[in-house]
């Protein structure tokens, strides 16, 4: 029995140790470039490429950093995910707030391929990233239009009311009329629906809400 109650204070030493280790992270799998950003995270833990599209010159990639949380259960890290794309680098969720966030512009032409959009789908990150480009106005509304077509199958209502404040902001009124008249779904987009009708029955009108973070 003693030995029994050894071993399990040993693995609770061990766990907790773990987590307060720190391990230099192996970046030599990232371009430099990439490196010299997570580098500047507080307290890197890991960070590796997710996916890429070479031919396109785009690149996903994520790291773990900050303090160890919630240890007694396993230990996780914070979580920031960013691009490479059209030789610019940056997060595009989870860095800290003053971190260098990636900036969308007009000939970013890929990021408003569908190709690109379904790929992205298939990360946790998918969902944030159609906020990054549907809360930048350098997004060109041709792409918000079809985000607001796809919306039946790339689901998240909230998403579709994000959708309608932009399309009130940039008086993009096709994107609120796809909006409004949404087809079958399995997500619920009655209230997206009424939302919509509300705001083209008054427009141009100013939007009920601001659903984008603070840029």
């Amino acid at each position: 029995m003693n030995q029994i109650r050894w071993l399990r204070v040993l693995s609770v030493a061990v766990v907790a140790a773990g987590c307060r280790q720190t391990v230099a992270p192996d970046l030599r799998s990232l371009p430099g470039d990439v490196s010299e950003l997570v580098s500047q995270l507080p307290k890197l833990r890991t960070a590796s490429t997710v996916f890429e599209f070479p031919e396109q010159g785009f690149l996903l990639f994520t790291a773990s950093y900050g303090e160890p949380q919630d240890c007694p259960s396993g230990c996780f890290y914070s979580t920031a995910w960013g691009i490479k794309y059209a030789g610019r680098i940056g997060w595009i969720y989870g860095a800290p707030t003053m971190s260098s966030f990636y900036d969308v512009r007009t000939s970013d032409s890929f990021l408003f391929d569908e190709t690109l959009w379904d790929r992205m789908e298939k990360e946790w990150v998918g969902a944030e990233f159609r906020i990054v480009l549907a809360c930048d106005s350098d997004t060109p509304i041709t792409a918000l239009e079809r985000l607001a077509t796809r919306l039946p199958e790339d689901g998240w209502p909230f998403f579709a009311d994000l959708l309608v404040d932009v399309a009130q902001r940039r008086d993009a009124r096709h994107v609120a009329e796809i909006i409004s008249t949404l087809g079958s779904s399995t997500y619920n987009y009655s209230y997206s629906r009424e939302h919509a009708a509300n705001a083209l029955a008054t427009w141009p009108s100013q939007p009920t809400g601001r659903y984008c973070p603070p840029s």
